[in-house]
């Protein structure tokens, strides 16, 4: 595994590669001549950023890791390529524009042997060279540099090439400032002629272990928060230590078989992408490389233990990947990182945070936590609750459900288990329910007890500590097993944003807004809304979500009308519109992915059965949409009282909240408000801070206490799933209400900040899924 060296010369043309003619008076192509060299790759053992104390050295704790040398052999990882397989080289402006007429589409090249290229004439200017590797059918092409740094290579492409035969590997070099001259030099800003090292795209990672802890066993190890493909340019955050690639790319988790676990050998080698987390000087000894210090994306290995009598008894050690240094989190291209680790203790590590000893009680051990039972509990991180799983509260007084009496006549709840949870963020971090027992014993994180017994039911639930929060949901069967047919579902949103239900002013405690609505809402107002979309990270006032991360936080998730159960938004930093495809086990590029019990398994994602159904079958699928061709899902005769003025049972709000109403969302209006308007008929003024500005802020920004004045709430643009795709992102706000068919909508027009709709409209199809807010049932 080489690293490619490609030496850019000032010397005499051997061969031409001929480009087209461009008009002088705005492009002056210029002749450069250039031979290619290689040169090795790098050792991370070799590299160290200081002369401190670095991870190789020994201290106290339940383990050591040490960064050895890579051993390499000409038979082995210091194979190169034979040829320069389908070299491309493009010449971009220094604001990402392409030169068209310059640089060379995809060609086979002798390495060795001079060759031409034409290249624009231009004192600072951006060079990309990329090697595909032999067969490869991928190219750059002519697009504006940011589309080429979308551009991807899928993991099990670059998995599949075997370290003996380096002829498919990529090379990559992306020079941001270079000088083509007049005669035909390529120099650095400083007049230097370059040579240009063309790196290997891909990081060889290799560990090697030595398990020998009294009374536990090896069962599991994870290679977590591994970007899922390989960005071919990468586009580093400039704003955040040169960083890349993006949180919001797509991650995966690579377990390792049993098999290699207990392998004899004790050691796993392979292919993965760059990941470029920075430094962090917090992170100044072994046991400071915890997730606390660990930057956001940092790529770890969890290595997991269980007690040998008592399985459910586990030791998770984690261990961040990165550097020599302490602080380095880095994972770069074109560099071998070779790990040791000796775990070395005896007794329970209880002073090393980088383990986590796991020794789980029962969600109802220690839990009298009762609260009023919803569709929707929030509930911080680390926290508990239980409820009565056969009641609802309504404006704070106990209902019977008597849908979930009436299904489960026959066969009550037998038992509960985790349906699906989010990580922490988009595919990176923890999961925030936490990883259950085992596949069939999820007891950890719900629990139940007398579920035969209508009055005294309850069901206890318990959230993983330490992350930032997110969702899932858990559900109830009428089997034993969890396997049989299930009855019900509640949404658990893991958050430390904690409202309180009562009240009629506005709070501006980050954690505890809530906002009351002024503007054309009538003379004494509203009930106070929440400041976030239901199941929202995150909510903004008077000021627009700085990263993409923080725009995608704010998305929450959406509902069909009338259903209580929620389905994830969009999620993403690229500029994208619509999502398709949705088929498969893998995550899909865009969307906020969900994950199973375990935290690592991909729960799919189904955009929609071309059906309507029961709302009991509905109930007992809560992760499938179903829609047709008209506008309902629910084939019931009273389909039309799901929702309503006042709390229903099949309302997804947390207790003490409902779905606001239609004229709840007046105060996003420009002029005074009467009743909704249909598609197409007359566009409402709107009263917006970011009139100019709305595209580019991903979002609008709405006063709600006066026209043009006063507070303001950021609304993004999450666009929603309809029948077979998820569409409009980037472009829509659609906030659902409790009267069928009307919702708040702002679409913005495709070619500007303009809009094409702006209003509260009827005649939206109830089958459509859109992100909704809550406001308080009573003062």
């Amino acid at each position: 595994m080489a690293l490619l060296t490609l030496v850019l010369m000032n010397t005499a043309c051997d061969e031409r590669i001929d480009t087209p003619a461009v008009n002088p008076s705005k492009e002056k192509l210029v002749e450069v001549s250039m031979t290619i060299g290689f040169a090795d790759e790098a050792d991370a053992c070799n590299l160290s950023a200081s002369t401190k104390a670095n991870a190789n050295a020994k201290g106290k704790g339940a383990f050591d890791v040490e960064l050895v040398p890579t051993a390499t052999t000409r038979a082995d990882a210091s194979v190169k390529p034979d040829q320069l397989y389908r070299l491309e080289i493009r010449q971009y402006k220094q604001n990402g524009d392409c030169y068209t007429s310059s640089g060379q589409a995809p060609a086979d090249q002798i390495i060795g042997e001079r060759f031409s290229v034409s290249l624009t004439k231009d004192a600072d200017c951006q060079l990309v060279f990329v090697a595909w590797g032999k067969n490869s059918l991928k190219s750059l092409g002519t697009v504006a540099l940011s589309k080429a740094q979308e551009i991807s290579i899928d993991a099990a492409t670059i998995n599949a090439i075997p370290s003996t035969d380096m002829s498919q590997m990529p090379y990559v070099l992306h020079l941001k400032h270079v000088n083509v001259t007049s005669d035909g030099k390529i120099t650095n800003p400083d007049g230097v002629d370059v040579r240009i090292l063309l790196k290997r795209l891909a990081t060889r990672l290799k560990i090697s272990w030595d398990y020998k802890v009294p009374n536990y066993e090896l069962i599991q190890i994870i290679l977590q928060s591994i970007p899922r493909n390989y960005k071919v340019v990468p586009a580093p955050d400039e704003k955040s230590m040169n960083t890349y690639p993006s949180v919001m790319d797509q991650y995966m988790d690579i377990q390792l078989t049993d098999d290699q676990v207990s392998a004899a050998g004790k050691s796993y080698s392979c292919w993965v992408p760059a990941n470029v987390r920075g430094i962090n000087t917090v992170s100044n000894g072994p046991q400071y490389r915890i997730k606390e210090n660990a930057p956001v994306g940092s790529s770890y290995i969890s290595f997991i233990a269980a007690n040998a009598s008592e399985g459910k008894k586990k030791l998770n050690y984690r261990i961040y990947l990165g550097g020599k240094d302490y602080s380095d989190f880095n994972l770069n291209e074109n560099t071998d990182y070779s790990y040791k680790i000796n775990f070395k203790h005896t007794g329970l590590p209880v002073d090393d945070k980088r383990v986590t000893i796991i020794d789980p009680i029962p969600a109802s051990e220690n839990n009298e936590n009762f609260v009023p039972t919803a569709n929707c509990f929030m509930v911080a991180p680390g926290g508990a609750f239980c409820f009565n799983p056969y009641k609802y509260y309504v404006d704070g007084s106990i209902s019977e459900n008597e849908l979930l009496q009436e299904w489960c006549a026959s066969n009550k709840i037998q038992s509960v288990k985790v349906l699906w949870q989010t990580k922490e963020n988009g595919d990176v971090g923890d999961p925030v329910l936490g990883v259950v027992n085992s596949s069939t014993d999820h007891t950890n994180i719900v629990d139940l007890k007398d579920g035969d017994n209508i009055e005294n039911a309850r069901i206890y639930c318990r959230v993983a500590p330490n992350t930032t929060g997110g969702n899932g949901v858990i559900i109830a069967y009428a089997s034993t097993d969890g396997t049989g047919s299930a009855l019900w579902s509640w949404h658990i949103w893991v958050t430390d944003y904690a409202p309180d239900a009562t009240g009629n002013e506005t709070i501006l405690t980050a954690n505890k807004r809530k906002l009351k609505f002024l503007y054309n809402v009538g003379k004494e107002g509203q009930l106070p809304m929440m400041d976030r979309n239901l199941g929202a990270m995150a909510g903004y006032v008077n000021e627009i979500p700085a990263s993409p991360l923080d725009k995608s936080k704010t998305n929450g998730f959406h509902y069909q009308w009338g259903r209580k159960d929620p389905f994830p938004s969009s999620f993403s930093n690229e500029n994208i519109t619509e999502i398709t495809d949705f088929s498969g086990d893998v995550p899909v590029k865009g969307m906020l992915n969900r994950y199973k019990a375990d935290g690592i398994t991909y729960f799919p994602n189904i955009n929609g059965l071309t059906k309507t159904t029961s709302l009991k079958n509905a109930y007992a699928n809560p992760n499938i949409r179903y829609c047709i061709g008209s506008s309902e899902w629910c084939s019931d005769s009273n389909k039309e009282s799901l929702w309503g003025s006042t709390k229903t049972v099949n309302d997804p709000c947390p207790a003490g909240w409902k779905v606001a109403a239609p004229n709840n969302y007046a105060a996003f209006l420009g002029q005074d408000y009467t009743s909704p308007g249909d598609d197409g008929g007359a566009n409402w003024l709107n009263n917006l801070v970011n009139t100019d500005t709305n595209m580019d802020d991903g979002g609008i920004l709405v006063y709600y206490e006066k026209k043009g004045a006063g507070n303001s709430v950021y609304l993004r643009y999450t666009g929603y799933p309809a029948q077979t795709a998820f569409g409009t992102i980037g472009r829509r706000v659609a906030l659902r209400s409790s009267t069928a068919t009307v919702c708040f909508v702002a679409l913005r027009n495709e070619s500007d900040n303009g809009f094409q709709n702006y209003s509260i409209t009827s005649g939206w199809w109830n089958q459509d899924s859109h992100t909704l807010r809550c406001i308080q049932e009573k003062e």
